[in-house]
């Protein structure tokens, strides 16, 4: 899984001063990456690979990315330079058009979508959803082999991202009767609702994948 000296990849992990990010940074080393913290639009115009982690409220986010010029740096990588961009947990749901998340909140609009309430499951479902999720890759990326399909990874959320279309679905999760998205990708965007960095195996092998493979 370490990265040759020839294949080191930069990654560029945005802080927004709302989350830990120390464990993915640490997921990041772990596989051979190269890591630099970002705070500022500035900092992303030389970014090789970007990752939106994320944990806590969508408001506080998508403020926090409007007041810094954050947003449109991260829509100019994504689209106009077309580079990676890896959005996790609460960074994936950023990726969408909007969220209801305590009432109605526009995201980056890069994956045509929106983000709803998980609904209580009693009594083995609940809300947070909060544990090890199997997660079925769909077959629409080629970075998630069927051949790994299901592997297990650690989710805590209490909101999911309902894509517009289904082909930018990778990967699909059960919440009792419900289906939910675990993994977004189009073309050089990527996203996933669980925690790789606290996924052990799995979830660093798929952060490998995506790094070397995410074009």
């Amino acid at each position: 899984m370490i990265s040759s000296p020839s294949d080191i990849k930069t990654v560029s992990i945005v802080d927004l001063g709302i989350q830990n990010i120390l464990s993915v940074e640490n997921a990041f080393k772990t596989i051979g990456a190269e890591v630099r913290i970002v705070t500022a639009a500035a900092d992303i115009e030389g970014a090789q690979f970007l990752v939106l982690p994320g944990v806590g409220a969508y408001s506080s986010a998508v403020k926090r990315m409007h007041d810094t010029g954050l947003d449109v740096a991260i829509r100019r990588h994504a689209l106009e330079k077309k580079k990676p961009l890896l959005g996790l947990c609460l960074g994936m749901q950023l990726l969408a058009d909007a969220s209801e998340e305590f009432g109605s909140h526009k995201g980056l609009g890069l994956i045509q979508g929106k983000v709803i309430k998980l609904v209580d499951q009693p009594p083995q479902f609940r809300v947070p959803n909060i544990g090890w999720r199997e997660v079925h890759h769909t077959g629409t990326s080629h970075l998630l082999p069927r051949a790994q399909s299901p592997s297990a990874y650690y989710h805590v959320h209490s909101f999911h991202f309902e894509c517009e279309n289904k082909q930018d679905v990778a990967g699909m999760s059960n919440f009792g009767t419900q289906d939910i998205t675990s993994i977004v990708h189009r073309a050089n965007i990527f996203g996933a609702q669980f925690h790789p960095e606290k996924s052990q195996e799995s979830g660093l092998n798929m952060l490998h994948a995506v790094l070397h493979n995410l074009k």
